[in-house]
């Protein structure tokens, strides 16, 4: 029996089709993705767009890659939830095995705050974001600028992740700290 309301069910011709289409916002991808027909895509020129292979980005997630070098690199086999945004400036690097709940936002970039000027007049602060493999991002996470989450990392639904996470750790909260490891 197909579970059609499983990440994993690639069949279907119109599916396939829809999944080539959003391929195409790409600089380089994987075979057997699998992108839902509600996914939007806005890449600047120049971006780089890098998919790795059987990655699904789940329905109405949101990428936006923005001046002024925005690159995107998702690896292997990385599960992006429902109603995700993920928005670079400059680098945002997601390893391979990674379970993305829903509704997490991923962003390597904020606003300057000087007090002279208005904020939406001032240059934005460019960081990166690095996730590496096997990590679990629970729903309603925030993964925020210059923040590196280590291999095999658990951060806990509706999360702040504002500093890095050492590798094996769960974090939870807001700002997220670490409540343990895992075994």
């Amino acid at each position: 029996m197909i579970d059609k309301a499983s990440y994993r069910n690639r069949r279907g011709l119109y599916q396939r089709l829809v999944s080539a289409w959003k391929l195409r916002h790409f600089t380089d991808y994987g075979t057997g993705c699998l992108i839902k027909p509600s996914v939007e895509i806005r890449c600047a020129e120049g971006a780089v767009l890098e998919i790795g292979d059987d990655c699904t980005i789940q329905d109405f997630s949101f990428i936006q890659l923005t001046m002024p070098h925005p690159k995107v690199f998702i690896g292997d086999r990385t599960v992006i939830g429902r109603h995700n945004l993920i928005t670079a400036k400059n680098l945002i690097r997601i390893g391979s095995d990674v379970l993305i709940g829903s509704y997490v936002q991923i962003i390597d970039h904020g606003h300057g705050i000087a007090r002279y000027k208005p904020i939406r007049l001032q240059q934005a602060t460019l960081g990166e974001v690095v996730i590496g493999d096997d990590v679990w991002i629970g729903a309603g996470a925030k993964i925020l600028k210059d923040v590196h989450i280590g291999d095999g990392a658990v951060i806990g639904a509706n999360s702040v992740v504002t500093s890095d996470v050492a590798p094996y750790s769960i974090v939870v909260g807001a700002p997220a700290r670490v409540i343990g490891h895992r075994s």
